[in-house]
């Protein structure tokens, strides 16, 4: 009785085992969907591809989305989600986005005297693409792969002045429901304002005495595509300084974009 219950244990256990590769393998197939030609799908579209029935798409789907592997792009559509950035960060230098970054960073900290960081966003929180630390003893650090929630510091609130009006009314509703924020009007009249400057700052919404300022980043359609900040402690910087600051990131940012839509253009 025992051995045939040990047999009956392990036949299960195997079951599960191929039945989780199955959903991985599935999973997998969904992701390898998307390309540089269809960055974009529609639910109809994946199941088409992969032949696997509406209703199994939807499930992987869900799971897919709460890894933030994939996130939604309008009605019923589609995209690759940026936790993927955080399984490649190793290699993010090899990215084109970030070696044409890279360098204006780089100019930016030094010209500055500060931490750059440049952030995207993954869900419903912010990532921290790379960085470029202050050369000086005191300075503030980041650490790349790093996702915080978009509802405070000036790198979050840049890309989620410039979301697309229906993820970001749905983001704030989730900040409002768990207690981030205490008034939605109230939080999109500041969003609204970010836009309309073209830039945002903060002063110790995540960190204690640090101060921030970040310009948008987009694509070649005008969507946001990261954010470029710069960071330092409160003490060092006077208003005559943080004016300074926010004149050389919006130079640098344009700079960026001009770069990053030229590249684009080139590819094609």
């Amino acid at each position: 009785m025992q051995e045939r219950h040990n047999q009956y244990t392990i036949k299960k256990v195997i079951k599960m085992a191929g039945d989780a590769n199955r959903t991985l393998e599935r999973g997998l197939d969904i992701l390898f969907q998307f390309t540089e030609d269809n960055p974009v799908l529609t639910v109809k579209e994946i199941t088409q591809q992969i032949g696997l029935p509406r209703s199994t798409v939807y499930r992987l789907l869900e799971t897919l989305k709460a890894k933030s592997l994939i996130q939604e792009y309008g009605s019923g559509q589609y995209k690759l989600g940026l936790s993927i950035l955080q399984l490649a960060k190793v290699s993010m230098s090899s990215m084109d986005f970030l070696n044409l970054a890279t360098p204006i960073m780089k100019e930016l900290s030094r010209e500055t005297g500060e931490t750059v960081i440049l952030s995207g966003i993954v869900g419903k929180q912010t990532i921290c693409f790379d960085r470029v630390e202050s050369s000086k003893t005191i300075k503030l650090t980041f650490e790349r792969g790093k996702v915080q929630s978009l509802h405070a510091g000036a790198s979050a609130k840049i890309l989620l002045s410039y979301m697309e009006e229906e993820i970001q009314e749905n983001i704030l509703d989730d900040f409002l429901e768990s207690g981030l924020i205490d008034s939605k009007q109230t939080f999109k009249e500041q969003l609204k304002h970010v836009k309309k400057s073209g830039y945002v700052t903060s002063f110790e919404e995540i960190d204690q005495e640090a101060w921030a300022v970040a310009a948008p980043i987009f694509g070649s359609r005008g969507h946001i595509l990261a954010g470029l900040t710069v960071a330092g402690p409160q003490f060092r910087l006077d208003e005559a300084k943080k004016q300074a600051i926010l004149e050389d990131l919006l130079s640098y940012a344009r700079d960026l974009n001009e770069r990053v839509e030229i590249s684009e253009i080139n590819d094609v």
